[in-house]
């Protein structure tokens, strides 16, 4: 299964990023995210890492929609009796919209699945952002995003939540 994702993951970013080179109404960012879990999933999963590509089309002024495709794994903690946690694995994809505030600040918002390892299946996935868009003195544009990931209905997962940075390189 994460192989099949995987190669989704290659063969949809190469497709973006041939399109972002013909069309200046859609942009691509790739970049690497860190995660530190919240709530009830902070008792058993510490911090997560991993990495997103992310496909935004301008609607309107100001306004783009987005697709979002990624992978995030959570480091399992000491449950206190000599044993640990399995780690836990997501593979969020999620569409939304980012409407552009003042300047490069934006704040967005992202709802679809989840796909989780460990026989846990699908979850609902949400993500509220606030972000940061900027050019660097080589004129590349980068994206700095804040945000919260929260999945709910997972087997035995219940609700999970988590606090989440992205930076990423736009194309």
């Amino acid at each position: 299964m994460k192989k099949i994702m995987v190669c989704m993951m290659v063969a949809l970013g190469t497709s973006f990023v041939t399109m972002a080179q013909t069309d200046s109404k859609f942009k691509v960012s790739l970049g690497p995210e860190l995660s530190f879990a919240s709530g009830a999933f902070s008792n058993t999963h510490s911090f997560g890492i991993g990495g997103t590509i992310q496909a935004e089309v301008l609607l309107q002024e100001h306004l783009y929609g987005t697709a979002t495709f990624g992978v995030i794994s959570y480091n399992g903690k000491s449950n206190g009796v000599g044993t640990k946690n399995k780690g836990q694995t997501f593979l969020p994809l999620r569409v939304g919209v980012k409407y552009f505030l003042a300047g490069g600040i934006y704040g967005a918002f992202q709802t679809g699945v989840a796909f989780l390892n460990n026989g846990q299946g699908t979850a609902f996935a949400y993500s509220p952002q606030l972000g940061y868009e900027f050019n660097t003195k080589s004129g590349k544009a980068v994206d700095a995003t804040f945000k919260y990931d929260g999945y709910s209905g997972a087997k035995t997962l219940g609700t999970v939540g988590a606090l989440g940075f992205r930076l990423a390189y736009i194309f």
